[in-house]
């Protein structure tokens, strides 16, 4: 547990700032236009909120070790996700029912203030499995208005209020106002190693009724983290992180998956109506909310917890993980899928195309063999009306994106300096229609037929000198941009 939170704030913004100083000397890896703390661990996003025109982004926060160590809240605000402003440690785990961790949560803007909900992990010492014993679960709340300066904590639900049928294992919750109520969904692991999730009902937001459990007839993974639920052009939504499903060729390809499920009447969900998110390498423990232009934007961790990937190259920097870009959700009824799309305000960061070095040989016929070098850092890349025929983009000579138009299975595929990743697989039912693609100088997040598919992926390429592209497809129109760096303040 953190006693002195005052010194150790201090300590931690001396490391962020050191930690800046090397990166703007040795900055090899380091995102230009993603979020990422100045130093130590990333992970879940949280608190997604808009209040008073100010966008908030809260992530969990291990500042000590870039492998995950104590776990703190960060804090990000912005108005148009182009210019952000890094405020620092927002909570620590610096009181008994936290003591081993500020864990995931969210945020209910009501009654002028944002209303902050979290959990609160608690280790015991002793002889425990910390899965039926050891371990608490407090679900806390503070409030605050401008994200920086929070209230005092109180336990809203305590460990051990929650029904028998659950283990140790409860947490994340997410609150939101329904109907002049407020509701609550946790995620929970059952004691016979069920994933499931628990919805919870409120009048002040500070007792809190136990309403009913949200779970699938079968067991579909022993934990389910990071619940959201929401509603969308008239029908709800169950995202969730189920862990424990078992890998297959092309689903659930990555340690742990995240995904949603529409609920039917009596918020029944099915492990057969279970549609992943993110079919990349990196992409977990997603969070959504409505801004105020009343739209649904989503923005997920770009991580896996227990990943077998390779220890990647920015750990010897002291840092690790970063947030994927915000996306606008929109249902797509002619796949009956939900699409994720860049928020359009990115499109203020295009700083000029990039044409071709052979250009000049295609005569504006459709056959695009095209070729780039000497790219920037980061890039976007838009491809429109794509042919129904076999087609790659080979990146740096490292990293494969392949469709093969027979089987309508498009591949990632790592050659050389994947650390640990070697090939993602998607089945686009529909074909290959169109692409666009951001790339950074550690990621790249694909968006496939207007984001009805999408693959997250870290990249660490090899030589930084040689940063090329090729391209080898047929369609209308293919356009390259240049991308200015997000512009980040720091208090």
């Amino acid at each position: 547990m953190i006693t002195n939170t005052k010194e150790d704030l201090k300590n931690i913004r001396l490391m962020e700032i050191s930690q800046q100083r090397r990166n703007r000397i040795d900055d090899t890896y380091w995102p230009l236009i993603h979020l990422m703390p100045p130093v130590g661990w990333m992970n879940d996003p949280n608190g997604l909120c808009q209040f008073e025109g100010i966008h908030h982004v809260f992530f969990q926060y291990s500042p000590y070790d870039a492998q995950g160590a104590d776990k703190y809240w960060g804090h990000y605000e912005t108005k148009d996700f182009v210019h952000y402003r890094y405020t620092g440690v927002f909570l620590s785990p610096d009181s008994d029912e936290d003591k081993d961790g500020v864990y995931s949560g969210s945020v209910c803007v009501s009654d002028g203030q944002m209303n902050i909900f979290y959990t609160g992990n608690v280790k015991e010492d002793g002889d425990h499995d910390y899965v039926l014993s050891g371990r608490g679960a407090n679900t806390i709340l503070v409030t605050s208005i401008d994200g920086v300066i929070s209230t005092k904590k109180k336990t809203v639900i305590p460990t051990g209020g929650y029904p028998d049928r659950l283990s140790c294992h409860v947490r994340d919750p997410k609150v939101w106002m329904e109907d002049g109520r407020y509701y609550m969904v946790l995620g929970g692991r059952t004691t016979d190693d069920k994933g499931l999730v628990m919805l919870y009902e409120s009048s002040n937001r500070r007792e809190w009724s136990f309403v009913q459990y949200i779970e699938t007839q079968d067991k579909f993974g022993y934990m389910w983290e990071c619940p959201d639920l929401f509603e969308m052009d008239g029908k709800k939504y169950l995202s969730f992180s189920p862990q424990g499903v078992e890998s297959q060729e092309f689903i659930y390809q990555n340690t742990y998956q995240s995904g949603y499920c529409p609920c039917e009447e009596g918020l029944k969900v099915t492990e057969d109506s279970f549609v992943e998110w993110d079919m990349g390498f990196d992409f977990y423990a997603p969070q959504t909310y409505v801004d105020e232009k009343g739209r649904r934007i989503l923005i997920g961790w770009m991580g896996v917890p227990d990943a077998a990937y390779d220890h990647d190259p920015c750990i010897e920097k002291g840092w690790q993980h970063m947030l994927t870009l915000p996306r606008q959700l929109s249902y797509d009824s002619s796949t009956n899928r939900i699409r994720q799309w860049p928020v359009e305000e990115l499109e203020a960061l295009r700083d000029g195309e990039l044409i071709a070095d052979n250009a000049s040989d295609q005569k504006h016929d459709k056959k695009k063999d095209l070729r780039w070098s000497n790219l920037p850092e980061a890039y976007e890349i838009l491809i429109h009306d794509i042919s129904d025929e076999d087609c790659h983009i080979e990146f740096d000579q490292d990293l494969m994106l392949e469709f093969d138009s027979a089987t309508r299975v498009l591949k990632l595929r790592y050659k050389d300096y994947g650390y640990g990743r070697d090939e993602r697989k998607a089945i686009l039912k529909e074909g290959l229609k169109d692409l666009r693609i951001y790339v950074d100088k550690c990621c790249l997040e694909i968006y496939i037929n207007q984001g009805n598919y999408v693959m997250t992926s870290k990249y660490f390429y090899s030589d930084r000198n040689r940063r090329n592209l090729e391209m080898n497809m047929n369609s209308r129109e293919c356009l390259l941009y240049s991308i200015r760096p997000l512009e980040i303040e720091e208090d």
